[in-house]
């Protein structure tokens, strides 16, 4: 009875051990870091962000963790604004704010010591707001639309916490606004976003 207690005790050891040490070997992959940065975006192509807008311009913060080997998910918060270009396509409103999130999944790439590459694909959430030009009010407008990009990183320091991050990314816009004309319907709902940033990551 003893052997076989102390048999049993043996093999429910190994397997904690087993499993811990899986557990180790698993989580020895996961990073997280946070990204203060600053951001450019401009709308490109035929229509109403590009013609009424001038570019977006904001800051925000960039939150991401490395799940397993060079795979991940963050997410980033934009505070944008942006001057108007063209008053008589934009209506009576004045100048517009817009909160972004981009969420999304990454693999990141060494190229050498100090300088690495991420690929990202995601989706957008945006929320644009003006206010009347005789204070009656605000509009506001939500939309989405998914992102893709890269992001170049260099390491500043040999422990790898610091890191400076430059990236760019194509961000799609539908507003879903409806109209009996396809070609209207298409140039006030949808645009192509071009989006340029630089950040500092600290590793962590």
């Amino acid at each position: 009875m003893i052997k076989k207690s102390i048999l049993f005790f043996i093999v429910i050891f190994s397997i904690s051990v087993s499993a811990q040490r899986r557990k180790q070997d698993w989580t020895e992959n996961v990073k997280f870091s946070v990204d203060p940065h600053f951001k450019v975006m401009t709308a490109l192509g035929d229509n109403f962000l590009h013609d009424a807008l001038d570019y977006f311009y904001g800051f925000g913060i960039g939150l991401n963790t490395n799940l397993y080997k060079n795979f991940g998910l963050g997410v980033e918060y934009t505070y944008f604004l942006a001057n108007i270009k063209k008053p008589e396509l934009f209506g009576y409103l004045g100048a517009p704010s817009m909160n972004n999130f981009d969420w999304y999944v990454f693999h990141k790439d060494k190229i050498t010591e100090d300088l690495f590459v991420e690929e990202v694909l995601g989706y957008s959430t945006y929320r644009m707001k003006s206010s009347f030009l005789d204070n009656s009010g605000k509009f506001s407008e939500g939309n989405g639309g998914i992102n893709f990009g890269g992001k170049a990183i260099y390491v500043l320091d040999a422990e790898g916490v610091q890191e400076i991050v430059l990236g760019g990314k194509l961000n799609f816009y539908n507003a879903k606004i409806g109209n009996q004309n396809p070609d209207i319907e298409k140039y006030y709902s949808k645009a192509t976003l071009l989006n340029i940033s630089l950040a500092y990551r600290f590793n962590f």
